[in-house]
């Protein structure tokens, strides 16, 4: 048995041997039957191109859904030409988790277990979706857990109203918090005809900060696209072959703090990266297909978001964070002010977060009308009007999506601090979990 056929099942041999011989397994470094990982490999890759072609026949019916493909173009064709209903494909999810369940006894390798509970997990997702868009309706947290594997903590409107406080002695004037936060930001906001170049030079300083800590791709890139009437801030639509377009929705004004924080959330370490390990690591590497589709309401979303949001904090410091953008971003955007305070108020302000959680929930569960849910932003969350109108946008399409982005960011801060030492042992986790994800229960406590 050749080597280059061992490695595409997670085994790594040094030289040839029997097919009866054991040998170290790449990932969990166990003795393994040759054979017998074979046959296993190929039995979950075989339900593997069921699960992408089950993806695909979904997104015929919801081309959101599926975030992101680079799987052969025959599948998508096959699947656009049967156009089968949504009732059969329920039929085809029930069929496809029971084989897989099925393929759990007498995985010889710990590679291969976690191989499985990953596609199980996606897949039994899957299933949910599916009885979804046929009409059954969950509670969010209900949906949550069934979509993201997990659920996010729970807040009232009393739990920020320290945070609250701390904002209205920080900012200056008279009138409302939100009139006066969105006064006091609007020193900050690039200007129109630079948003460009700001956001550029953030994403490039987000790539070369990114490369001294994980070894990329040749030839990986991304093209910046700047467009209107959106629902999001930004997408990375990623393309394959280690590519990215990444939009920029100038429907709202650029914060000066944003040119990173976007820069980083959608390229470096952010989306662009998490798509491009697992294509180079997973898809090429190991011939793995469930990992060339990106089903959006699907576990690994919860992934996504929380390293995208996270990977900021290990880029860069406070300071150094500061110090980028006083000497270049400022400059280049033409923005004077005090930028330590703008980042102590902005600091605070992210204590926030979680009201995004609390009032999402409330208008999935029917608890508040979308014009309560408004004004609910307007207040506490501090939002514009015309922001809280688009945010309401987004919880009535994306529903329990939401808490994919501050209860992931928090889990996968927690779950790295736990694991690493020091800052260069973190980066280590963090590119681990990129390269091979874990959906929430493997992630948090």
């Amino acid at each position: 048995m050749c080597a280059s056929v061992l490695s595409r099942c997670g085994v790594a041999l040094s030289q040839p041997q029997s097919e009866s011989q054991s040998v170290s397994c790449q990932f969990c470094h166990l003795d393994v039957c040759v054979t017998r990982c074979i046959e296993h490999n190929h039995t979950l890759n075989q339900l593997a191109a069921a699960y992408v072609k089950l993806v695909l026949a979904i997104g015929h019916h919801d081309p959101l859904y599926v975030d992101a493909y680079y799987g052969p173009a025959e599948w998508r064709a096959e699947a656009q030409a049967q156009g089968l209903s949504l009732d059969t494909l329920a039929e085809h999810s029930a069929d496809l988790l029971s084989r897989l369940e099925q393929a759990r006894h007498g995985l010889p390798c710990q590679s291969l277990r976690d191989r499985h509970y990953f596609l199980f997990k996606q897949l039994a997702s899957v299933a949910v979706y599916l009885k979804r868009s046929m009409g059954q309706r969950l509670s969010f947290d209900a949906e949550s857990q069934a979509l993201y594997d997990t659920r996010a903590p729970g807040h009232s409107l009393s739990d920020f109203s320290e945070v609250l406080a701390k904002l209205d002695n920080l900012l200056p004037g008279e009138g409302s918090l939100t009139k006066r936060f969105d006064a006091y930001r609007s020193q900050f906001i690039v200007p129109a005809d630079r948003v460009s170049q700001v956001f550029t030079a953030a994403v490039e300083q987000a790539r070369l900060l990114t490369k001294r800590h994980l070894a990329l791709p040749e030839g990986e890139q991304f093209r910046v696209e700047f467009v209107k009437d959106q629902i999001w801030t930004a997408y990375n639509w990623y393309q394959g072959n280690y590519a990215s377009l990444i939009q920029l929705n100038q429907d709202h004004p650029l914060h000066l703090e944003r040119a990173l924080d976007l820069a980083s959330h959608e390229g470096y370490p952010g989306h662009h990266v998490f798509n491009l390990l697992q294509e180079r690591e997973l898809v090429k590497g190991l011939g793995w297909w469930e990992y060339a589709i990106y089903p959006l309401y699907s576990p690994i979303s919860f992934l996504s978001e929380g390293s995208a949001n996270y990977g900021l904090s290990l880029l860069m410091t406070k300071e150094e964070r500061i110090d980028f953008e006083q000497r270049v971003l400022m400059p280049m955007a033409g923005i004077e002010g005090d930028l330590r305070h703008y980042h102590e108020v902005m600091e605070a302000y992210k204590a926030l977060a979680n009201l995004d959680t609390l009032v999402c929930r409330q208008l999935i569960d029917g608890e508040i009308t979308r014009e309560e849910a408004a004004r609910l932003l307007v207040e506490f969350a501090l939002y514009t009007p015309e922001k809280a109108a688009q945010r309401v946008r987004f919880y009535q399409a994306n529903r329990s999506y939401a808490i994919n982005y501050h209860h992931g960011e928090a889990s996968v801060g927690e779950y790295v601090t736990r694991k690493a030492r020091d800052s260069a042992q973190a980066w280590e986790v963090f590119a681990a979990l990129l390269a091979r994800p874990r959906v929430a229960s493997e992630i948090t406590r």
